[in-house]
C-alpha cells in the first residue's frame, strides 16, 4: 500500500506539469498550419507525409539534393511517431506533427521532474524544478537577444523554438535526455536486466531524435560519470560503456558510420562556416581542463554526488552555448542551439542541490515556500498564455505561395526535379513527391559537391553557370524568387537572372522557369571520354563542358528512366558495348545494377553520380537496386538482435527474480 501511494503521488506531480505546459499548446491539438511558414517544420510535416505514404519501402530517399539514403533525411524518432499518429488517427500530417509536438512539450518538463527525483532529489524539489523548467529560461537572463526574441524575461523560450523555429525534434530528445541519464542511474545502482535495457531504450530514443540532443546526452552521461557516484568508478564506467554500445546497436541503422561521417563532413557548413583552428583547439582544451578540474575540485568537498553531477552537465552546456553567444566562440557546429540543454541543466541543478536544504525544513515552512512559488508562477503562465495566443495562429495554407507552388510542380511535372529556393524547398515535400536539388536537412547530402552548388545558385550571377549545373543534375524546373515573392527567406542575390529562361507558370508574384534540357530523363548515353575527370568548380564549369556537350548531343541513343519503387529504377536504351550510362542520381555504394539479374560494374564520377556500364549490344533494360550494402544490413540485423536480446534478457531476469521470491517465501 506505501508503494502504491507513492506512485500515485509521483503519477500526479507528473499530471500536474504535464497539465500546465498542455495548457500552454492545446491549441496545436487542432491546427494544422500555423503562420510561420518560415519554420522548418514544413521539412518534417514532408518526411512524416512521405512515411506515411511509402512505408515499408524506405531505403532511399530520391526527393532531396538528387537522392539521399533514408536514414540521412534526419533522426527518425518524431517523424515516424508523427506518420503512425497520421495514419491511426487518420488526419493530416501536419495536424499529427502539431498534436505530437505538443505532447513532447508537455511531456519536457515531466521527464525533468522525474529524472531530480530518482538522482535523488526529492519529490517538491523535483516538482519546483519541472515546474521551473516550464516557465523559466535562464538564457533569456543571460542573453539580450534570446529575451527580445522570446518575449521578454520570463517569455515561453521552448514555445518560440517549437513554433517560429521548428524545433520539434529538438524538444524531442530533451524529453529523452534526462529520461536516459535517470536510467542510467538505476541501472548502475539497482543492477537489474529491466533498468539495464530501458535505460539503452531511452540512450537510443535520445539519439534518434536530433543530433544535438545526441552530443547533449554524451555531455549529461561524461557529467554522470565524472561526479562520482559510485566508489568503484571503474566498474561504472565499463558498465556505462557496455550500455553505450547496446544503445548504438539498438539506433545504428540510423547512425552507421557512414552516416555519421556524412553529418561530420556537413555540419560545419550549415548555419554559419565553423572551422576547427588553433582557436578552435585552444578552446577545446580550455573546456576539457575546466571540466576536469571542476570535477577534482568537488569531489574534495561535501557537496553530495547529484549535485556535483549537475554542477557539470550546467558547466558543459553553459560554456558551448555561452562562448557561442557571447564571445562569437564555436566550440562545435551551431553552439547557440544548446541554450535549450543549458536550461535543462540548470533546472535540474537547482532541484538536485536544494534538496537538502529543503528536506531540513519544519514541515509548515516548506509550505510556506513551495506556495510562495506556484503564486509567483501563476502571473507567468498567465503571460506564456497570451503570448502562446498570439503566436498559436492558423492559416490558410492553400492561399500560400509554398502550397500553390508545390501543387502545381506535383500536378504538372509529377518525378521531375526541380530547384526550389527557401521555404518553397522546405514546404514541397509537405504537398507532393516533387524531388528537389535543394532539401530539407543539409546535414544530410550525401553529395557534398551540392553545397557549393546551392551556393552558386543563389549568389551567383552568372545564368549560363547557374543554368549549365541545373542541367548538370537533372534539374526541368527552377522556382523564381523576386522581391516581391511570399517566399520568406528570399536567398537568390540575383533573382533576375532567372527572367530569360521560358516561364512555365505564373501566379501573381510567384513563377517556375524551365531549365531546358536535351532530355527529361535522368539517364543518358555517353563515352567514357564524356566523363568529368576533374574535381567541378561551382563558380564555372569549365572541367564539365564536355559532359555537358554530351547531354545534348543528339547523335547519342535516348536512355529512357523511370522510378520502379523508392529505391529501385529502370533504364531502357539501344545501345553499343562501348557506351556508359550517366545517372543523374547520387552515387552510393548501396546502388547495384544488373542486366537480365547479370551484375555490372557501378561507380561514382566526379560530379557524386551514377555512372553504370552495361554492356549491352542492342536493346536493353538496366535495373538499378538500392539496399543500403553491406554496412546496413549488418545494422539492421545488429539493431535486430540488440532489441530481440534485450527482451529475452528481461524475461529471463524476471523468471530469475520471482523464482528468487518464491524460495525466500518457502523458506
Amino acid at each position: 500500500m506505501p508503494r502504491f501511494r507513492e506512485a500515485f503521488r509521483t503519477a500526479a506531480a507528473g499530471l500536474a506539469l504535464f497539465s500546465i505546459n498542455a495548457g500552454l499548446v492545446w491549441r496545436l491539438f487542432r491546427i494544422p498550419y500555423t503562420q510561420y511558414m518560415g519554420s522548418i517544420e514544413a521539412a518534417y510535416i514532408g518526411l512524416a507525409r512521405y512515411i506515411v505514404a511509402h512505408f515499408p519501402h524506405l531505403t532511399w530517399f530520391p526527393l532531396w539534393y538528387g537522392g539521399i539514403p533514408y536514414p540521412d533525411t534526419y533522426p527518425p524518432l518524431l517523424h515516424f511517431t508523427v506518420a503512425g499518429v497520421a495514419a491511426a488517427a487518420r488526419i493530416s500530417p501536419a495536424l499529427a506533427y502539431h498534436i505530437v509536438t505538443a505532447v513532447f512539450y508537455a511531456l519536457g518538463p515531466v521527464t525533468v521532474f522525474w529524472a531530480a527525483w530518482r538522482l535523488g532529489a526529492g519529490r517538491v524539489p523535483a516538482w519546483l524544478a519541472g515546474l521551473g523548467y516550464s516557465l523559466v529560461s535562464p538564457t533569456c537572463f543571460l542573453v539580450r537577444e534570446v529575451r527580445g526574441d522570446s518575449g521578454g524575461w520570463f517569455g515561453a523560450r521552448r514555445l518560440t523554438t517549437l513554433l517560429p523555429y521548428g524545433e520539434g525534434p529538438h524538444l524531442t530528445s530533451l524529453v529523452f535526455l534526462p529520461l536516459a541519464i535517470a536510467l542510467l542511474h538505476l541501472a548502475l545502482t539497482k543492477r537489474r536486466p529491466v533498468y539495464y535495457v530501458l535505460a539503452g531504450l531511452a540512450l537510443a530514443a535520445t539519439v534518434l531524435s536530433n543530433w544535438i540532443g545526441a552530443f547533449a546526452l554524451a555531455l549529461g552521461a561524461g557529467a554522470y560519470l565524472f561526479a562520482g557516484f559510485e566508489s568503484r568508478p571503474a566498474r561504472q564506467w565499463l558498465t556505462a560503456a557496455a550500455l553505450a554500445c547496446y544503445a548504438y546497436a539498438i539506433a545504428l541503422p540510423f547512425v552507421a558510420p557512414s552516416i555519421v561521417a556524412t553529418i561530420r563532413a556537413n555540419a560545419p557548413l550549415v548555419g554559419g562556416r565553423f572551422e576547427s583552428g588553433p582557436m578552435h583547439v585552444a578552446l577545446v582544451a580550455v573546456f576539457a581542463a575546466g571540466f576536469l578540474a571542476l570535477a577534482w575540485a568537488m569531489r574534495r568537498t561535501r557537496l553530495a554526488a547529484p549535485a556535483r553531477f549537475g554542477v557539470l552537465f550546467l558547466y558543459a552546456t553553459a560554456f558551448i552555448a555561452l562562448a557561442g553567444y557571447w564571445f562569437h566562440f564555436s566550440l562545435l557546429p551551431q553552439p547557440q542551439r544548446y541554450h535549450l540543454e543549458m536550461d535543462l541543466a540548470f533546472w535540474l541543478l537547482v532541484a538536485l542541490a536544494a534538496a537538502p536544504a529543503y528536506a531540513r525544513l519544519p514541515r509548515r515552512a516548506a509550505l510556506i515556500v513551495v506556495g510562495a512559488l506556484a503564486l509567483a508562477a501563476a502571473p507567468i503562465w498567465i503571460y506564456q498564455l497570451h503570448r502562446a495566443r498570439g503566436m498559436e495562429q492558423p492559416i490558410d495554407i492553400q492561399t500560400t505561395a509554398e502550397y500553390r507552388v508545390s501543387r502545381w510542380l506535383g500536378e504538372h511535372l509529377p518525378g521531375r526535379r526541380v530547384f526550389a529556393p527557401g521555404t518553397i524547398g522546405f514546404w514541397m515535400n509537405a504537398f507532393s513527391d516533387t524531388p528537389m536539388l535543394t532539401g530539407g536537412f543539409d546535414n544530410g547530402m550525401r553529395n557534398v559537391l551540392l553545397q557549393d552548388i546551392i551556393y552558386q545558385e543563389y549568389f551567383g550571377d552568372s545564368l549560363e553557370v547557374g543554368l549549365g549545373w541545373l542541367k548538370v543534375y537533372g534539374v526541368d524546373a527552377i522556382v523564381g524568387g523576386d522581391a516581391q515573392s511570399r517566399e520568406v527567406y528570399h536567398p537568390y542575390n540575383h533573382p533576375d537572372k532567372l527572367h530569360a529562361l521560358p516561364v512555365l507558370w505564373r501566379d501573381s508574384t510567384e513563377v517556375i522557369y524551365a531549365v531546358p534540357r536535351g532530355s527529361s530523363s535522368l539517364a543518358h548515353t555517353l563515352h567514357a571520354a564524356d566523363l568529368v575527370t576533374d574535381t567541378p568548380a561551382a563558380y564555372n564549369l569549365v572541367a564539365e563542358r564536355t559532359y555537358l556537350a554530351a547531354l545534348e548531343d543528339p547523335t547519342l541513343p535516348p536512355a529512357d528512366f523511370r522510378w520502379t519503387g523508392t529505391g529501385a529504377a529502370r533504364i531502357t536504351g539501344n545501345w553499343r558495348p562501348e557506351y556508359l550510362l550517366s545517372v543523374q542520381v547520387t552515387f552510393d555504394e548501396g546502388w547495384h545494377a544488373s542486366v537480365n539479374g547479370a551484375p555490372r560494374r557501378i561507380w561514382g564520377d566526379k560530379l557524386g553520380q551514377i555512372v553504370v556500364e552495361p554492356r549491352c549490344d542492342g536493346a536493353c533494360v538496366v535495373d538499378l537496386v538500392y539496399d543500403g550494402g553491406v554496412e546496413m544490413r549488418l545494422a539492421r540485423a545488429a539493431s535486430v538482435l540488440a532489441l530481440a536480446g534485450g527482451g529475452l534478457w528481461i524475461l529471463l531476469g524476471s523468471i530469475r527474480w520471482r523464482k528468487r521470491s518464491d524460495s525466500a517465501t518457502t523458506n
